[in-house]
């Protein structure tokens, strides 16, 4: 819970500091385009969830070998979609940045059916720092679920 939410937090500050930063000088943020909202969620949720996926990862198997916390032990009788992503950190990183990278185009695509397909950059800064957080959550809790089962970091703990 604290990895999620001190990552969740993380990830907002750095994406509205980002976000601010590229847009600071222009009064609208188109959603298509070269410099649009569209480019920025797709490049952000990518890198993003890649990047806190690797670290809640790393932090959850560091956390199991000092025995701060316990493996899993009953996840291979659920056999969830979770436990099917893969054991490897880069591959599994991977798959969750592009869940990342579907979370924008929901987003995305309620933009284009409900706005003026461009967003003040005060309320777009709110709007990527809101999804920041959500994304970064969802990153985290699949990545230390999956940390926990995983058979592949099971063998070091012996």
């Amino acid at each position: 819970m604290r990895v999620s939410l001190a990552l969740a937090l993380a990830n907002c500050v750095v994406t509205g500091t980002l976000t601010w930063f590229l847009w600071r000088q222009e009064v609208v943020v188109p959603l298509w385009g070269q410099r649009s909202m569209n480019s920025h969620l797709f490049l952000t949720s990518f890198v993003m969830s890649f990047s806190l996926a690797v670290v809640a990862s790393k932090l959850t198997q560091q956390a199991l070998v000092n025995r701060k916390i316990l493996p899993l032990h009953w996840h291979l009788k659920n056999q969830t979609m979770l436990d099917r992503l893969p054991a490897d950190i880069f591959h599994r990183s991977f798959i969750i940045s592009l869940m990342g990278c579907c979370y924008a185009f929901l987003l995305v695509y309620l933009l284009n059916l409900f706005t003026d397909k461009e967003l003040e950059v005060i309320k777009f800064v709110k709007l990527n720092m809101m999804f920041s957080i959500w994304l970064a959550a969802g990153a985290c809790v699949l990545s230390i679920y999956r940390t926990l089962g995983s058979p592949y970091k099971k063998q070091h703990l012996k």
